[in-house]
């Protein structure tokens, strides 16, 4: 009988961690050569639970990790042979039960104390983000509240003395100015604290859903003196560009969108297009906030020539969307589309967030043949294009 034990246990710990996690109602998607993470199915959350293929291991945040029993326990509330059962789908080779009345009781006792603490970390992580929510919005109501227009500002002088831009006013009229600006950032002192660094000008653009509504900002903070970006100290964890309130389903929009709409990252990369003198004369303008943003999320596939500090491949989008996590929603009148990319970043991982763009677009029901890709000169963006030809006087 000892041997048939072994056997049995061995047969369940050479499972599939992956398929076992699936069953137990696990939606996990790959990061990675080797982990799959999304939201645990006890204790929820986005990305707190993966299952590592390669180790034959399971995590969880929110509570415990182990091997395969361990998994199957924890979602399951169960004792180790009733995983065993579980994952080998199979009784138990003696048929008997390995625990008495007692200590059945004291087991679920246990496992109920585990669901209750974890239904009220849920409900702590969820008015946490309520909370955050709320102040998200109210910093951007404010926010908007105090922009002005940024004719005659400083942030004039940043886009046209730094940036090269002096576009028709229709189109800037969601891009405003803020004289004075917090900003909150991490301190340079090593201790890690996040704390009001500066009060600034900045420049604001602002978000909007497919319907027009403002649903938050973009906010790049400028050099009190010169009209250039400020440098924040502790750069690699402070940016000069923040985007406060919600971005997911919004763009820039830099007047009027119609039928056809040009789309970069940035808006200045837009307007830049727009100066160049490229695109048709009917086209109209936006900014998806990041490139992130303009394509959603999507599958993952291995890069092909970009490698990790252990040699495995980068992961980079697949072109594939996810269309139940959309990034940028077109307003419902559009029917061309024209994907402005840069080529200043890495080009196949850019390249696979404009594939996955333009497949959810014609996804949405955007004809394939009025989606259009349009690439900068090698190495550049087409602001570093504008202010090329402005230097040359080809402008």
């Amino acid at each position: 009988m000892a041997r048939e034990w072994d056997l049995w246990v061995e047969q369940a710990r050479a499972a599939d961690i992956l398929t076992v996690a699936r069953s137990l109602g696990a939606h996990l998607k790959p990061s990675g050569a080797s982990e799959w993470v999304g939201p645990c199915p006890i204790c929820g959350g986005k990305d707190r639970f993966s299952v590592n293929i390669r180790k034959r291991v399971f995590n969880c945040r929110g509570s415990e990790g182990g091997d395969v029993f361990k998994l199957v326990s924890h979602c399951r509330g169960c004792d180790f042979v009733e995983a065993g059962e579980f994952i080998n789908g199979s009784p138990r080779p003696d048929h008997s039960r390995d625990e008495n009345e007692a200590d059945r009781q004291a087991r679920i006792r246990a496992h109920q104390a585990r669901m209750a603490e974890l239904e009220r970390r849920n409900k702590e992580d969820l008015e946490q983000a309520e909370a955050h929510r709320v102040r998200e919005e109210e910093h951007v109501a404010k926010v908007v509240e105090r922009a002005a227009p940024i004719w005659g500002t400083h942030g004039e002088k940043y886009m046209r003395e730094t940036r090269g831009l002096n576009p028709p006013r229709r189109l800037v009229g969601d891009i405003r100015f803020v004289s004075e600006l917090d900003y909150w950032g991490y301190s340079d002192n090593g201790s890690g604290d996040f704390i009001l660094l500066a009060v600034l000008p900045a420049v604001v653009a602002l978000i909007r859903d497919f319907a027009g509504a403002i649903i938050g900002v973009s906010q790049t903070y400028l050099d009190p003196v010169k009209p250039v970006k400020w440098t924040p100290p502790n750069s690699a964890r402070n940016q000069p560009t923040k985007v406060r309130g919600e971005k997911k389903g919004g763009m820039i929009r830099l007047g009027r969108i119609g039928e056809k709409v040009a789309i970069a990252e940035g808006w200045i990369n837009a307007l830049s297009w727009f100066t160049l003198g490229e695109g048709p004369e009917d086209i109209t303008l936006a900014a998806a906030v990041d490139i992130g943003n303009l394509s959603g999320r999507a599958g993952v596939q291995n890069h092909p020539n970009i490698y990790d500090r252990d040699g495995r491949p980068r992961r980079m989008q697949d072109g594939i969307p996810d269309m139940n996590a959309p990034g940028m929603i077109l307003p419902p009148d559009v029917t061309s589309v024209i994907l402005l990319a840069d080529y200043d970043s890495e080009v196949f991982a850019t390249a696979g967030h404009i594939r996955t763009a333009g497949n959810r677009f014609v996804a949405l029901g955007v004809n394939a043949d009025n989606i259009k890709v349009w690439w900068p000169e090698v190495g550049k963006d087409f602001n570093d294009m504008l202010l090329a030809r402005r230097k040359s006087g080809d402008i």
